[in-house]
């Protein structure tokens, strides 16, 4: 093992932040984080950021594990019922649609694109064919 003489300045003081913060082991050993995550957040962040102030030993709102998973559990209760919300809004949309009125939209899109390309083969026609009469569209729409 390498003795702390010969760590690296950085690891040096990263292994002192770490003793001020005892908490942080404790995420390590749950396997809430890994340390090597932490070490980067750390290098980022510095170890001066409010995210540090709960892992410290004096920290009055360090919450116990079981009041994290509440805490999680709420969280992912939101999110459910904001997905929730979501879908419901999104029914509610496709409910007040008026199909026929859509069904209008595309069939004027398909001839829209029908003209658009015959002015494009138009252009790319040899001067002395004939323009062609294919009315063909390029989507088939039928109407009930």
């Amino acid at each position: 093992m390498v003795s702390s003489q010969e760590l690296h300045p950085s690891v040096q003081e990263f292994k002192a932040f770490v003793r001020e913060h005892p908490f942080i082991m404790s995420e390590v050993r749950e396997g809430t984080k890994s340390l090597q995550d932490v070490y980067e957040e750390w290098s980022i962040l510095g170890p001066d950021h409010e995210q540090w102030r709960q892992f410290t030993a004096s920290s009055a709102d360090h919450s116990e594990p079981h009041e994290q998973e509440s805490e999680t559990k709420k969280q992912e209760t939101k999110t459910s019922v904001q997905a929730t919300e979501f879908m419901g809004q999104l029914m509610n949309m496709v409910k007040s649609m008026n199909v026929q009125d859509l069904q209008n939209h595309l069939s004027q899109f398909s001839s829209v694109l029908g003209n658009v390309q015959t002015l494009i083969q138009s252009f790319q026609r040899p001067e002395g064919q004939p323009p062609s009469t294919n009315s063909d569209q390029p989507f088939s729409f039928r109407r009930d």
